[in-house]
């Protein structure tokens, strides 16, 4: 499937994606390492991704890990600088930072089904340490820069999970040509369970 600029344009100025936000009681009890955290945000670039998508729900994705005593999730995501400096990458938030008002209208809490998540959440806490740089190019033959959903799918990748199962669609708008991995292309997993959303 190809996404031509002009539509996704038109698309941009009429769509409603992710126009009302819902708060968020998050199920602190039911929350696992590994567990996949989706929410649609406010700009310009999650309104594209969402009309990309088939059925345009969720616009970010990231893994939930437990470090230094909370939950949080580590992401892969572009302008959400913190300090004089910074650039986009990997970064690892509080889940409620997450899932924040002025960064989510909707979200959800999806298990995967992996059997040992240590690894895994493991290589995603050394990923946001290390400052991966986030792939502006969205580029998924280039690993040592990441977008996103490409940061999900290669951490479970490496554990013997696609969990895009070969899904992908070729965007050619904002400077992206290419083929990508969208979020709802891993929330379409066939082993994912959801279960929590706002």
């Amino acid at each position: 499937m190809r996404v031509r600029p002009m539509i996704l344009a038109l698309s941009l100025l009429l769509a409603g994606a992710c126009s009302q936000r819902r708060e968020a009681e998050l199920p602190y009890g039911g929350i696992a390492e590994g567990d996949l955290a989706f929410r649609c945000g406010r700009g310009l670039f999650s309104r594209a991704v969402t009309t990309a998508e088939e059925k345009g729900v969720y616009s970010h994705i990231g893994v939930v890990v437990f470090d230094g005593g909370k939950w949080k999730v580590a992401h892969a995501v572009p302008g959400e600088r913190e300090f004089k400096g910074d650039f986009d990458r990997v970064k690892l938030e509080d889940i409620e930072t997450f899932f924040a008002p002025d960064r989510a209208f909707r979200g959800c809490l999806v298990r995967t089904g992996i059997k040992d998540a240590g690894r895994l959440c493991e290589r995603a806490v050394q990923a946001a340490r290390d400052s991966v740089a986030f792939d502006g190019d969205y580029d998924l033959a280039d690993s040592s820069k990441v977008y996103c959903t490409e940061f999900v799918w290669r951490l479970f990748r490496a554990e013997g999970m696609d969990l895009s199962e070969g899904r992908r669609v070729n965007i050619a708008v904002f400077g992206i040509d290419g083929e990508v991995i969208l979020p709802e292309h891993i929330l379409d997993y066939s082993g994912n369970k959801l279960y929590y959303q706002f």
